[in-house]
């Protein structure tokens, strides 16, 4: 019963999540701006957030910014200071840069880049630069050139 009951939170969220999308991209056409706190006010207000346990009503809203986020990313825009929208944009940013499609040094000339995606992108790098290659198994299929 708990996962039916679950599904109907995860669509009641998945549809406020797409007509707070369509708000948002109607007022950047019309308006050039839009304020995230209108809809933060509904979604505490939502009975199916209220109802919801072990942030069902979250993760299931969080999804539709998130791959709008993530879809931004892949375009070379950043719209929205929504939290689920700019972790799918991090995300994204970071795939990129790691699969070598990004350069994180253009990333950086053309404002693509935040702290936070510095900060990870540093991190990262600091412990690849810890790993021990000299001791990691030897494989002369693997071997690049």
């Amino acid at each position: 019963m708990s996962t039916i009951f679950n599904e109907i939170i995860r669509h009641k969220a998945r549809k406020l999540a797409k007509a707070h999308i369509k708000r948002a991209l109607d007022d950047l056409k019309c308006s050039g701006q839009f304020k995230f706190e209108d809809c933060q006010r509904e979604i505490h207000n939502n009975y199916w957030q209220q109802k919801s346990v072990n942030m069902v009503f979250d993760t299931a809203y969080d999804g539709p910014w998130s791959l709008l986020g993530d879809a931004d990313a892949l375009k070379g825009r950043r719209r929205f200071e929504v939290p689920a929208y700019l972790e799918g944009w991090r995300n994204q940013i970071m795939a990129l840069s790691f699969d070598g499609w990004v350069n994180p040094r253009i990333i950086q000339q053309y404002g693509w880049i935040d702290e936070i995606i510095g900060q990870q992108y540093i991190n990262a790098k600091h412990q690849l630069d810890q790993l021990d290659w000299e001791s990691a198994p030897y494989d002369k299929k693997n071997r690049v050139g």
